[in-house]
């Protein structure tokens, strides 16, 4: 029984501290395009969005981002999202910081300028509570 409290109270840590990451991520600015990615039960979505419509000599709306939303499987090791399509492609990686107690997606390129700068994109995707 001793173990039994002492055992439960540390896997409800371990499991809370894993899905602390899982959530919505979207852009921490006014946006009229950009992405969405949705993280939960190591599967991912991402969604791209614009306010902008084309349409084609039919008068038929064309889609803006074909190819999305893409679908998948995602690992997070060390800081670094790994997603892989159902279609076993693996896209570019993104990034997982925490600043001021907020998580954030970045690129390879807003992660770069944070680790220099400490400055996040004004733009970055974060988590949605």
């Amino acid at each position: 029984m001793t173990i039994l409290r002492l055992i439960l109270p540390g896997l409800a840590l371990l499991l809370g501290a894993c899905a602390s990451h899982e959530g919505l991520y979207e852009p921490s600015c006014i946006a009229f395009e950009g992405d969405r990615i949705a993280l939960m039960d190591g599967r991912f979505e991402w969604q791209r969005f614009t306010d902008q419509r084309v349409v084609d000599d039919d008068g038929k709306i064309v889609k803006p981002f074909p190819g999305f939303p893409k679908t998948g499987t995602y690992k997070l090791m060390s800081g670094q999202l790994e997603l892989v399509t159902a279609g076993n492609e693996r896209l570019d990686n993104w990034f997982m910081v925490k600043k001021d107690g907020q998580n954030y997606l970045l690129t390879a390129k807003q992660h770069t300028t944070f680790i220099n700068s400490g400055k996040l994109h004004e733009c970055a995707l974060r988590l949605s509570k």
